[in-house]
């Protein structure tokens, strides 16, 4: 298959991801503004773009929230050096000092993207929570990815008890144009609200991202 035609293709899945995930989190949602070919799963409704945005099929019209506008995500200075932000849903974590998170079209999320390597980023955010449990909407999402993108490997999907919320960690590899993907994810629900962290980068930059990531699920909430 030519990098085109898996661009297409990616980005395709990406769209139907990004659909299932509005209609539940951010799990497998949009494709990445860097790698559009990326799945982006949310955690209602995971999507994945390069990001993983699970694929899953669309939620029931009676589990599907209307998506809010967009807001712009706020910044605030850490301790740590790094950089507080709010995004869609009410979500708050942090990026690495001098990305910038920018709200993605779903309105469910905002991607920060490393201004040194776009194939690296981080998606934030969460939306209405579906009906369903947390863990059957991932598995759904899982099962719509795993079918739509090349070379894909499951290495994680777990449900766990998070800062006393419902989660699911959802781990993978799938190959992209760009070279092979490594991904990350949390999805968790509080509230009525699902929220999610989903990191992706190339393989050999995985040890940069996973610290990246580490950082951000540590200093998330609610």
């Amino acid at each position: 298959m030519t990098s085109k035609r898996l661009a297409a293709t990616a980005f395709a899945v990406n769209l139907v991801v990004c659909g299932a995930v509005g209609a539940g989190l951010l799990v497998l949602r949009a494709p990445d503004d860097a790698a559009a070919s990326e799945p982006t799963p949310t955690a209602s409704t995971p999507t994945a773009s390069e990001t993983p945005s699970t694929r899953p099929s669309t939620e029931p019209s009676s589990e599907q929230p209307t998506v809010s506008k967009p807001t712009a995500p706020s910044t605030t200075p850490t301790s740590t050096g790094a950089i507080g932000v709010s995004g869609p849903g009410g979500i708050v974590t942090s990026i690495p000092k001098g990305w910038q998170g920018k709200p993605r079209a779903n309105g469910t999320d905002a991607q920060a993207n490393d201004p040194a390597e776009p194939t690296s980023f981080l998606r934030y955010g969460g939306s209405p929570s579906p009906t369903r449990p947390l863990l059957q909407v991932m598995q759904q999402a899982e099962a719509g990815f795993r079918g739509n993108y090349p070379g894909y490997k499951l290495i994680a999907l777990r449900s766990q008890s998070w800062r006393q919320h419902e989660a699911v960690n959802w781990e993978f590899e799938f190959d992209t144009a760009d070279g092979r993907k490594h991904v990350n994810s949390m999805y968790w629900r509080a509230g009525q609200n699902d929220y999610v962290i989903y990191a992706s980068s190339l393989v050999a930059n995985w040890p940069k991202m996973q610290a990246i990531y580490a950082t951000a699920i540590d200093t998330a909430s609610p």
